[in-house]
């Protein structure tokens, strides 16, 4: 399901409104609560959005589109059995729905079972071989289970019919990385800063290579560039904060051990349940009170 609207979430309130008083003089009353229920998403109000889904349902014949849009809204209401039911019930309106598909082979995924969403994974990318969409599915699948072979090849069939599909050329950049192909991962994230100069995620890969090859000072720049764009990015914050701690070992002079304990306390307010950042900022406290005079 996508976002349907260009609407500033401060208004979604006011539009709302509007689409009631559509709906009270019965003027565009089916595209009212359709166009109501994708804000309600918007807005996370889930039950909301689903009662105006069930609405059109009851005012109108079924649609493939309709019903997937129910399962989804159930989806997100953690009720897997109800979306999987509006999902099979979108295939019987129309067996070739590929949203219905992907939907269905993201549910199996979810509860785990591999095999069953790999099957409808690979059904929906033979329905529609040129669709970026159930092949990328099909790739991240792969990759979440440490398959980088195959991924790689789903990866690489899409950017050879989609150059610019940044979120495959980034996943190829990490697996890259993690197989010690620095050169390449280099050559792919930089890819996808020609294409989206403000990916937070490429510009701390960038930093990583750069850490691997000592260049510390450059690693600092582009880990400080990507937190100028996203100022809440997990690892970018973990990683300027490790790097600084460990130039602080070296020359005490040039870091402030206050700025990295902030820094690691705010990535473990992203995430309480970052090990990573929680044992660094315990080694730092530690050694702190170890310094301080008896």
């Amino acid at each position: 399901m996508e976002k349907h609207h260009d609407i500033r979430p401060e208004d979604y309130d006011l539009v709302i409104s509007h689409y009631k008083n559509l709906i009270t003089r019965n003027e565009n009353v089916i595209d009212a609560y359709n166009n109501m229920g994708f804000i309600y998403m918007e807005k996370e109000e889930y039950e909301e959005a689903l009662k105006c889904f069930l609405k059109i349902l009851e005012m109108t014949p079924e649609t493939a589109g309709t019903l997937n849009n129910v399962g989804y809204v159930y989806e997100k209401l953690d009720r897997p059995d109800m979306a999987r039911h509006y999902y099979e019930k979108a295939l019987s309106v129309d067996a070739g729905n590929l949203e219905a598909h992907i939907n269905i082979g993201h549910l199996y995924d979810l509860q785990g079972n591999y095999h069953e969403a790999l099957k409808q994974y690979k059904k929906a990318v033979a329905m529609a071989p040129d669709n970026d969409t159930p092949r990328f599915c099909l790739a991240v699948l792969y990759d979440t289970h440490d398959m980088y072979d195959e991924a790689m090849e789903q990866y690489k069939e899409i950017t050879k019919k989609n150059p610019t599909h940044v979120k495959s050329l980034y996943n190829m950049g990490r697996i890259n990385f993690q197989w010690g192909n620095y050169t390449s991962a280099t050559a792919l994230f930089n890819e996808v800063l020609g294409i989206d100069p403000d990916n937070a995620g490429a510009l701390n890969s960038l930093g990583l290579i750069h850490e691997f090859h000592k260049e510390y000072p450059e690693a600092m720049d582009v880990y400080r560039k990507s937190l100028l764009i996203d100022p809440f990015h997990e690892e970018a914050n973990f990683n300027l904060a490790a790097l600084q701690y460990a130039l602080f070992r070296v020359w005490p002079e040039r870091a402030r051990l206050d700025e990295i304990i902030r820094r690691l306390n705010f990535v473990i307010s992203l995430n309480p349940f970052h090990y990573k950042a929680e044992k660094l900022l315990d080694r730092i406290l530690e050694e702190k009170k170890s310094r301080q005079p008896s």
